[in-house]
């Protein structure tokens, strides 16, 4: 007996071991040696203490070879996932679940495009630049060919197979897939418009033309909440999340302690796990940048050197049109348009679906863009729905210019790099060594003819909504040098040069208010002020909600203790959220609730969700909460006329009641920290077994949706806000020490390999508000890496 338990002992260990070797053998290599095919020298990489790969080569295709092999190491499952999403083949990995993301990026035809662009790029582009993207491509192949094999890989079944450039193009066209909020809230503004009239989105924050205040009814005002029902499912089931956002600032000279300029940016981008930026740093003899690279992209889409800095927020412009279309009833296969028929233009894709069987699709083209009522599962009751996207639609340079964003010479060509983006809208910001700064808004924007409301679904068949052209660079919103000695970026609503109010989803003024009262304060900064200003809380703009909600309650039917202590703490609240606030748990319930008794009765629950996911809703609601004329008010479903008291009179009843059954009736524990949350979400932490394994997280976090240190989440009637994105990176550049006072930090850690120690090694340093810095100095990095990965010609 002894002797069986022995050996079912040994057994048993042996299989720990070989376990625990197998699972040492997936680690990243970060000293050392290894061969790595094509070099012309050997190249050094110092991994810092918090993984951070710093390139040393004797030129810049070995730097770039050498970055894709350290890139593939940490990243190579997140670059598999991202390079599927734009030509629609996650499916083959993940199945069905996925179909539908699959069928939309199908339908857009991103593939294609990236297609077309690269025949433009292999006759046309700089054999510099095309050397650089092939080494990195070369350095990804070459890990994939000696590397291990990363566990998800395994677990998922999926074969490592080689990179190339059509997957680089991919890439940069997924990441420019930042038009979903068209998607979601054209719908819901064409529904109200059809349904209610003009007046009642005036009371919101859209504009109507006087052309517009009646229109045309191409579909059941009922059926428009399919459309965005759909487009925000396919989001939540994306493995990887689009830029949404963003903050950014660039202080000159004359606002600094020490007169040189400091750069602050956290792009705004969906919380996942592995994060999405890559740092790394590399040094040639000509070239030096430390940046952030996108998983399976080979230059960084921002970063500095010695000389000058970049960031980036997202512009916001609506660079989308949906237009509704008619089909010949006397020819399935033509649509009209200016009353004469033209032939769809037919593509036919066919999903490969992992344990099913394979989809086909036959996708119709318009002049305007791809059909997309297949992809977004809308019934026979909707007519074709096309989509015209200036990403898609225009020849684009990305490979070209963001390997300029590394080695431009000066200000004048930074400029002239920004004036190339045609896609997706970005502002640009800028500072240097010599006290420059700016604020470029890219994007090429569209003519669009008088009375043409952006934010309506168009009529496709006149010819009269169709896209003019577009506006030459110099009519883009820009803010160089300027007399006030800074420049800054919220998503806000931004003048042009040329007084042309460029259309968009903007978000509220919140942010921008914020920033700009802060800087515009009569001191001189330093980089640990700008720490401090980017973890702020507070918004300016939450107390005067608070103030149109308190003048509505109705006095007389407030009568328990929590009713009269909510009172007192909105009264007294300065519109910040700690962790341990209260009245930032009781103000975000009232924000759904007063919102509930508003739209809950004409658009329905599906319509009502929709509208909650738009930043048409973010812009509006402290506007409609101080009109108490607004039609909104009145239930249009009963006989009396409800007031802006009643309303609000009642949600703050009822939330307080709902929070009680949440929280308790201990007011002290309605903490802030309680409800609002963060979780880092691996692809496969949706699974329950792997989730903890994966997933990094949850915290509580501070914050909220527009304020400074942005957590962003939806309103919903459980009261719980689990944090969907934020801050993808806090960052800040100071020239007065780029070597010694530039700093960072990111969500999780620089690794995707869930057995690195940096997979998650800055996840509690980064809800903390902590900082790391970027070294750049040779000196510093090698006595901090001790021992290098030495990468050598085979």
């Amino acid at each position: 007996m002894l002797k069986k338990t022995l050996t079912i002992l040994l057994v048993f260990v042996l299989i720990g071991v070989a376990t625990f070797w197998y699972l040492q053998s997936l680690k990243p290599q970060y000293s050392g040696e290894v061969s790595l095919p094509g070099l012309t020298s050997e190249a050094t990489i110092y991994y810092d203490d918090f993984g951070i790969p710093h390139i040393y080569a004797d030129n810049e295709v070995d730097a770039y070879r050498t970055l894709g092999y350290a890139h593939a190491q940490d990243r190579l499952w997140q670059m598999e996932v991202v390079r599927r999403i734009a030509p629609g083949r996650l499916s083959e990995i993940f199945g069905s679940k996925l179909l539908k993301v699959d069928k939309l990026f199908r339908a857009m035809g991103l593939q294609q495009y990236s297609e077309q662009t690269l025949v433009e790029f292999e006759a046309h582009g700089d054999p510099k630049i095309k050397a650089a993207a092939q080494a990195y491509l070369a350095g990804i192949n070459a890990f994939i060919d000696q590397g291990p094999t990363p566990i998800e890989f395994t677990l998922v079944g999926v074969d490592k197979t080689p990179f190339s450039l059509i997957d680089v193009y991919n890439t940069m066209g997924y990441m420019s897939f930042s038009f979903a909020a068209a998607q979601k809230t054209e719908p819901i503004v064409t529904r109200i418009l059809q349904e209610y009239g003009a007046d009642y989105l005036n009371d919101l924050d859209v504009a109507i033309h006087p052309t517009n205040t009646r229109m045309k009814s191409f579909v059941a005002a009922s059926s428009m909440d399919q459309m965005a029902l759909r487009i925000d499912q396919i989001l939540l089931d994306l493995p990887a999340a689009p830029m949404i956002g963003s903050n950014s600032w660039v202080l000159g000279g004359k606002k600094t302690k020490s007169g040189k300029v400091i750069l602050a940016n956290d792009p705004h981008i969906g919380f996942s796990q592995p994060a999405v930026w890559y740092e790394a740093h590399i040094e040639t003899p000509e070239t030096s940048f430390y940046g952030y690279y996108l998983a399976g992209y080979p230059f960084a889409i921002m970063g500095h050197n010695r000389q000058y800095a970049t960031g980036l927020t997202m512009f916001e412009n609506d660079d989308i049109d949906l237009y509704f279309e008619k089909t010949n009833p006397d020819n399935p296969n033509e649509y009209l348009y200016k009353e004469e028929a033209r032939p769809y233009e037919v593509r036919q894709e066919r999903i490969i679906v992992k344990d099913s069987t394979a989809v086909e699709m036959s996708i119709k083209h318009t002049h305007h863009g791809p059909v997309m009522n297949e992809a977004l599962a809308l019934d026979d009751n909707w007519p074709p729905v096309s989509l015209y996207w200036v990403y898609t639609q225009k020849s684009g340079k990305i490979l070209e210019v963001t390997y300029n964003f590394s080695h431009i010479k000066n200000f004048t060509d930074m400029r002239n790099t920004v004036a190339q983006i045609h896609g997706p809208g970005l502002n640009v910001m800028y500072g240097d060594h010599q006290n420059n700064y700016a604020r470029w808004s890219s994007a090429h924007l569209m003519k669009r003819a008088k009375g043409v409301n952006s934010k309506l679904i168009l009529d496709g068949q006149s010819g009269a909504n169709d896209v003019l052209g577009f506006y030459d660079f110099t009519y883009n919103p820009k803010a160089e040098n300027t007399p006030w000695g800074y420049v800054y970026s919220a998503n806000n609503q931004t003048d042009t040069t040329k007084g042309l109010l460029v259309p968009g989803y903007y978000l509220p003024e919140d942010r921008a208010r914020r920033i700009d009262h802060l800087l515009s304060e009569d001191k001189r900064w330093d980089v640990e002020d700008t720490k401090q200003m980017m973890l702020d809380v507070t918004s300016e703009n939450s107390p005067e909600v608070v103030a149109s909600i308190l003048a509505a309650i109705d006095d007389k039917l407030v009568n328990s203790e929590n009713e009269e202590e909510a009172i007192h703490l909105l009264g007294n609240w300065e519109g910040n959220y700690p962790l341990d606030g209260i009245a930032p748990t009781i103000y975000n319930k009232l924000i759904y609730k007063i919102q509930e008794g508003i739209f809950m009765n004409k658009l329905g629950a599906e319509g009502f969700d929709i509208y909650m996911k738009t930043h048409l809703m973010k812009r509006s609601y402290q506007l409609l909460f101080a009109n108490d004329s607004s039609r909104w008010w009145d239930n249009p479903h009963t006989p009396e006329i409800e007031t802006r008291s009643q309303i609000i009179t009642t949600a703050f009843t009822d939330g307080l009641i709902e929070l009680e059954k949440q929280l308790g009736k201990d007011m002290s524990q309605w903490t802030w920290g309680r409800v609002h949350t963060l979780e880092h979400g691996h692809v496969l932490g949706a699974v329950e077994l792997l989730r903890k394994f994966f997933n990094v997280g949850p915290f509580a976090v501070p914050g909220n949706n527009e304020v400074i240190n942005n957590y962003i989440y939806r309103w919903t009637a459980d009261g719980q806000y689990k944090t969907l994105a934020g801050p993808s990176t806090r960052r800040i550049v100071d020239f007065a020490d780029v070597e010694g006072n530039s700093w960072s930090i990111l969500p999780t850690g620089n690794s995707g390999n869930v057995l690195s120690p940096h997979y998650a090694d800055q996840a509690e340093m980064y809800v903390k508000g902590e900082y790391r810095r970027q070294l750049m100095n040779k000196e510093e990095i090698m006595q901090q890496a001790g021992q290098p990965l030495a990468l050598r010609p085979e």
